[in-house]
């Protein structure tokens, strides 16, 4: 199966809990808690803990910018990262590099003690108002952002052609709903698929059904205490997981998310019809279809659209070159940088500027039938408007949405119908022993 680190990065967090430039930076020096970049302390190296690849002149236009080295310590995925992360915070920064790149889904449990982290100067005007908050700890700046991913449907024209229920984006955003699209709709537009096609509508309802928790302002746990709330009381996940539960038992899903074994297959054999997908993700369809005709992007999502992953630079405050690794924090999250960014990794900007350059929304994909991509998910972010932000994301959030996204897997494979799912995925809950919110 052809798969980047960026996707086995993305699927390994989801499954455990998943942009240089010619310009000078523009934040500069330390924030609370580091030192001033300044001649005297220059370091010949720095190191920056990431799982994804560079593009080709990032590094090295920072050293001949500023005659520092800059060393990767590259991780196989971003499971990876963050342990290395989680055990260096907890024995006062032993194993940490200069700068670390954290994921939005594990984002919350690395910034529990803010202290650990360098106060980042701000830079007004560079990202998208909500990924600036993202960032933040209790008003405070502690993550400069990269990618944001706003959400898509991809869909195989051909496919859906074929069956006779839309051969184009426009048709396609209105089989699954148009400007009123919700989940309900996008679901049942699968279930009239599936009874006139000999495929599947989606690869994945689990994905699609963590797209949707991701949309909830207080999915699982409560913003003001940040206890988890009693998942058998939690009716708007019930509600939810049943909805999706329900149409996995009516077989509208392969059941194969991506980082499956078989995902890249599922796409060769032209098995299902669509896929839940954000920004950076088009680029992994790309890779895993190589050779399939018909794939588009649709500009109608559910509910109006959201966000799904993203991460952000940030400096432990442990170490011996904070004052230039926020140096390095503020280079790598440029505008011209997430520019390089996207035409390396695909990977969707959360810096206005970039967002708007012609480099990214004029850009035509050619495998996506010349659409321009950078348009159509700049829209797409802009539709979701606060939305994108997700909804508060405690302590406990990834490991909770894992045994909900669980629990759709089993009704997926057979193994269980919506409510004996659920009933499981309650247990399961109920035997970590949380201290439970009310």
């Amino acid at each position: 199966m052809r798969f980047s680190k960026r996707a086995a990065a993305v699927a390994a967090t989801a499954t455990l809990t998943t942009l240089a430039l010619a310009s000078c930076s523009g934040g500069g020096g330390g924030g609370g808690g580091g030192e001033e970049a300044t001649d005297e302390n220059k370091p010949e190296k720095l190191t920056v803990a990431a799982w994804m690849d560079f593009p080709p002149e990032l590094l090295a236009s920072f050293e001949e910018e500023y005659g520092i080295e800059v060393v990767v310590n590259s991780f196989p995925d971003g499971a990876s990262a963050q342990t290395v992360l989680r055990n260096g915070l907890s024995s006062e920064g032993a194993g940490l590099s200069d700068v670390h790149l954290v994921e939005l889904d594990w984002w919350t449990e690395m910034m529990a003690v803010p202290e650990d982290w360098v106060e980042l100067p701000e830079i007004p005007d560079r990202w998208v108002d909500w990924k600036v908050t993202q960032g933040s700890v209790d008003g405070v700046i502690t993550g400069y952002g990269t990618d944001i991913g706003p959400l898509g449907i991809a869909f195989n024209q051909d496919m859906t052609g074929t069956a006779g229920v839309a051969a184009d984006p426009e048709s396609f955003g209105e089989f699954i709903g148009g400007d009123a699209a919700t989940w309900e709709s996008f679901l049942d537009a699968g279930r009239e698929y599936v009874a006139v096609s000999d495929n599947f509508f989606i690869d994945s309802l689990s994905s699609a059904f963590q797209a949707a928790i991701n949309l909830l302002p207080d999915a699982f746990e409560d913003p003001e205490s940040g206890k988890p709330y009693n998942l058998a009381d939690n009716a708007a996940i019930e509600e939810l997981f049943m909805t999706f539960a329900e149409a996995a038992e009516d077989g509208i899903s392969a059941g194969i998310p991506i980082g499956h074994a078989d995902w890249g297959a599922g796409f060769q054999n032209r098995q299902w019809a669509t896929v839940v997908t954000p920004a950076w993700m088009a680029g992994i369809i790309a890779e895993n279809a190589d050779g399939i005709p018909g794939w588009r992007v649709s500009s109608t999502f559910p509910d109006g659209g959201g966000n799904w992953g993203g991460s952000f630079f940030a400096v432990p405050s442990t170490g011996e070159n904070t004052g230039w690794a926020v140096e390095l924090a503020d280079y790598l999250t440029s505008p011209d940088a997430a520019v390089q960014w996207f035409h390396t990794t695909g990977q969707f900007p959360s810096q206005l500027e970039a967002i708007e350059n012609p480099d990214i929304a004029e850009t035509e994909n050619e495998f996506f039938g010349g659409q321009r991509l950078g348009q159509i998910y700049g829209d797409l972010a802009a539709a979701a408007g606060d939305a994108a932000a997700g909804g508060y994301r405690g302590e406990n959030f990834a490991g909770i949405q894992t045994l909900v996204t669980d629990g759709i897997r089993l009704v997926e494979s057979g193994s269980a119908t919506p409510q004996e799912a659920w009933d499981s995925v309650v247990s399961d809950f109920e035997a970590l022993g949380f201290d439970t919110a009310g």
